[in-house]
């Protein structure tokens, strides 16, 4: 009742407390806790409406106020929760228990136990988020107007016997057209724990446009990174994407087991590559000589095979074990040159994880709001990225065009020889290369694998006078950005946001989150070297300058 908050409040900041002398429906009288104290208010119902009427108040006080202390009745976790309800807007808001201590002794001069600060922090979420148990309820509900408001949107939800949560699966209609139309065939995927009531995984699936931008093609949630689960997600995944032609198609993971299981079985004609950055974690979790790592790192992007042969000789004069290790691994999975398929510039998986970063505040939001954060955040992207796109003149995207340009001074200092009509003998005074301008390619490889010019074939462009963006893929003109991000993604209007108590549609999942404070910190992979952050005033570690309580000396010592 809003009465009995504001009344709370009122005690608060006037710094005293009440106890309630009767509470029924229709009436609600509350006096001053002090022994023979006058303040007293008596409020009754207005007839059948749900409002109350203050008939008497009396706001003298006649007790003393030796029996307050720093605690305060009145000061329960709704009341807290509904002051600091303005603090939490937004998913990326970090707002503390121990920063609602504080405040609510800055404001109200009333001391608060960590747990009430805790209950209030719980009760302000709930009230905004909605419980978890209701969020899977309104799932169903929330999905079928997702589709209906954005056509082409794919959602699907899988449940078991007893009607609780499985699986869910995500792709939204102008993601999937933008990337069939003008993304180049290669998807990144990845994994990420969930950190709600309720235990689970979130799955991505992301391309990367010629602008080097994440473009997000599918997400799912599932139980674990299990065989089932990522088995399930690729399905709908080709389901969803439902090429013409799979053989293009290239898919880029981390070593996980089912990942690889999962891609072999679902996308059979497909390639399946590992993140060359994973590879490496392993390789120093393995205590191999980390001298090794340039030079692996650079067999992973040499794009000729005799190239990778020398660079790998190198690499066992080093380390053997490395090179056993890296057969064992297959030269096909991490190596560039070595790659059946098409991988152009994506070796890692930094695109899944970078979507990681971006999402990791909504790893905490109830299902239905998770979503919902998902669409609004590619609601956003699409727009800024299409204004952005509709403002430029180039025929090439941005990014490329920059690259483009560095390489063309390079090629401005290169001999060419006319072999044919449409092949050139470029001489670079280090790599040579053999460019042919009708079929694209050039004896160094990177025209053939990256489908951009490369500096034999920029070269050769200047000696025929042709222009350079007729040589380049079309993945990477501005055209294709404006066409990925040309149609917009609508929301869920507010007016079906609402969830009503009596849906009970879909249960949520067995899983829950165990008992405790739950883990904050990401648990570092295998091999990963945690970095130890020190503070910018006293040097010392475990927090930074801004939450530093050391105190400053007024008069530094020099050493």
């Amino acid at each position: 009742m809003e009465l009995q908050k504001h009344i709370a409040l009122y005690a608060m900041k006037g710094n005293f407390q009440f106890h309630v002398i009767k509470s029924t429906k229709t009436l609600y009288v509350v006096q001053c806790l002090g022994t023979g104290c006058d303040w007293r208010m008596r409020a009754v119902r207005v007839n059948e409406s749900p409002l109350f009427k203050v008939t008497k108040f009396n706001d003298i006080h006649t007790c003393s106020l030796d029996y307050l202390n720093g605690g305060h009745r009145q000061a329960s976790g709704k009341v807290i929760g509904d002051c600091i309800k303005g603090k939490y807007d937004g998913v990326g808001r970090s707002y503390r228990p121990k920063d609602i201590i504080q405040d609510v002794w800055t404001e109200f001069g009333v001391n608060i136990t960590y747990e009430k600060a805790w209950r209030s922090r719980e009760h302000v979420l709930e009230s905004i988020r909605r419980s978890p148990e209701l969020s899977f309820a309104y799932l169903p509900h929330y999905c079928a107007e997702l589709e209906k408001n954005n056509p082409g949107t794919i959602t699907h939800i899988e449940s078991d016997k007893e009607n609780m949560f499985k699986y869910f699966f995500l792709a939204l209609g102008p993601s999937l057209r933008g990337f069939r139309s003008s993304m180049r065939r290669v998807i990144a995927v990845d994994g990420t724990h969930l950190k709600g009531k309720y235990l689970g995984m979130l799955f991505i699936a992301s391309a990367l446009d010629g602008n080097n931008h994440i473009y997000p093609i599918a997400f799912g949630v599932g139980d674990s990174e299990n065989n089932e689960s990522w088995i399930w997600f690729f399905e709908k995944l080709r389901q969803a994407i439902s090429l013409d032609d799979f053989s293009e198609l290239a898919i880029i993971s981390d070593r996980h087991q089912s990942i690889e299981r999962a891609s072999n079985l679902v996308f059979p004609e497909s390639y399946h590559g590992h993140c060359i950055f994973h590879i490496k974690q392993n390789m120093k979790a393995k205590k191999f000589d980390p001298v090794m790592f340039l030079i692996y790192f650079k067999a992973t992007k040499a794009y000729r095979v005799f190239e990778f042969e020398v660079l790998m000789t190198q690499l066992s004069l080093i380390d053997p074990r490395a090179q056993s290790y890296l057969l064992a691994a297959g030269f096909a999975k991490w190596s560039r040159a070595h790659f059946p398929g098409r991988r152009y510039n994506i070796l890692t998986t930094n695109i899944a994880e970078s979507m990681n970063v971006v999402l990791r505040e909504a790893h905490h939001l109830p299902i239905t709001m998770l979503v919902e954060h998902l669409r609004d955040l590619l609601q956003r992207w699409f727009y800024e990225r299409r204004t952005e796109a509709a403002s430029l003149n180039s025929m090439l995207c941005k990014e490329v065009e920059k690259h483009i340009r560095k390489w063309i001074d390079r090629s401005r200092r290169m001999d060419v020889t006319p072999i044919s009509h449409t092949e050139y003998y470029v001489r670079d005074g280090c790599g040579n290369g053999e460019v042919n301008l009708h079929n694209r390619k050039c004896s160094c490889k990177k025209f053939d694998l990256q489908q951009l010019p490369c500096v034999h074939a920029l070269a050769a462009c200047a000696n025929r006078e042709i222009t350079v963006h007729s040589l380049c893929s079309r993945y990477y003109t501005n055209e294709a950005i404006l066409v990925a991000y040309a149609e917009p993604i609508y929301t869920v209007g507010v007016e079906h946001q609402r969830v009503e108590n009596d849906i009970r549609v879909l249960l949520p999942p067995k899983a829950k989150r165990p008992c405790g404070r739950p883990k904050q910190q990401r648990i570092p992979s295998q091999g990963k070297t945690v970095i130890i952050r020190h503070c910018g005033r006293c040097k010392k570690s475990g927090h930074n300058h801004q939450t530093c309580k050391e105190p400053i000396a007024l008069h530094p010592r020099t050493e």
